[in-house]
C-alpha cells in the first residue's frame, strides 16, 4: 500500500505540480511555447524508466511509448504556445478515431493491458489471452473500452472549448483538470479490472471443478 501511496505521490509532482510550477517561473525567461514543453520532459522519463523497472514493454509499454512519442513531436513542431494546445487536440481526435476503429474490430485496449497485467503477476499469456477472450469477460473489455473513449472524446472537448473561450490562458485549468479527471478514470478503470479478475476466478475455479460422473 505504502508503494501505492508512493507512486501516486511521484505522479502528482511529475504530471501536475512540475509543469504548472516550471511553467509560472520559466515563462518570464523562455517565453510561453517552451516553458510548456521543458517541465513535462522530467514526467516523460519517469514514465519510461517505469515501464522499463516493470518489465511493461508489451502492448502496454508500446502504447504508451508511441502515444507519448507522438504527442511530444507534435508539441515540439507546433513552435507556439497557441498550436501546442491546438495540436494537441487534434492529436486527441486522431486517437479517438483510432479507439474507434479498434473497437469495430474488437481489439479493445483493455483486454491487451490485462493480459500484460497478468503477464507480470506470472500467468502465462497464452493462458491469459484464452481465460479474457470468454464471452462474459470479453464484453466488459469492451465496455471499458467504450467508457475509455467517451472520457477522451469529453476531455477533447473541454479542451477544444477552454483553448476557443480562453486560449493559452487555459493552461493551467487544462493540466488540473485533466490530471484531475485521469485519476477520477483511472478508479473506474481499476473497478472494472477488478470486477473482470473476480469473474475470472469464478470461471476458472468452474472449470477446475469434477464433473459429476453420469452413470447408465
Amino acid at each position: 500500500m505504502k508503494k501505492e501511496s508512493n507512486l501516486i505521490i511521484y505522479d502528482l509532482i511529475l504530471y501536475l505540480v512540475l509543469p504548472l510550477v516550471g511553467y509560472k517561473l520559466l515563462k518570464p525567461y523562455i517565453g510561453d511555447y517552451w516553458a510548456m514543453i521543458v517541465p513535462t520532459i522530467p514526467g516523460i522519463l519517469y514514465t519510461l524508466f517505469r515501464f522499463w523497472y516493470t518489465k511493461q514493454f508489451n502492448v502496454t509499454g508500446i502504447f504508451i511509448i508511441s502515444t507519448m512519442s507522438v504527442s511530444t513531436a507534435l508539441d515540439l513542431i507546433a513552435g507556439t504556445k497557441d498550436n501546442l494546445l491546438l495540436y494537441n487536440v487534434y492529436y486527441h481526435i486522431g486517437l479517438i478515431g483510432v479507439f474507434f476503429i479498434l473497437l469495430a474490430i474488437k481489439k479493445p485496449l483493455p483486454y491487451y493491458f490485462m493480459i500484460d497485467i497478468a503477464a507480470i503477476q506470472g500467468q502465462e499469456r497464452e493462458e491469459s489471452k484464452k481465460l479474457y477472450k470468454h464471452p462474459s469477460l470479453f464484453k466488459l473489455f469492451q465496455y471499458l473500452f467504450i467508457a475509455w473513449i467517451v472520457k477522451d472524446i469529453i476531455f477533447t472537448g473541454a479542451q477544444w472549448w477552454m483553448l476557443e473561450t480562453y486560449g493559452a490562458k487555459a493552461y493551467y485549468s487544462r493540466t488540473i483538470i485533466f490530471t484531475v479527471g485521469g485519476y477520477i478514470f483511472g478508479i473506474i478503470m481499476a473497478i472494472g479490472y477488478a470486477m473482470i479478475t473476480m469473474r475470472a476466478q469464478k470461471i476458472k475455479e468452474n472449470e477446475h471443478q469434477p464433473k459429476d460422473e453420469i452413470i447408465i
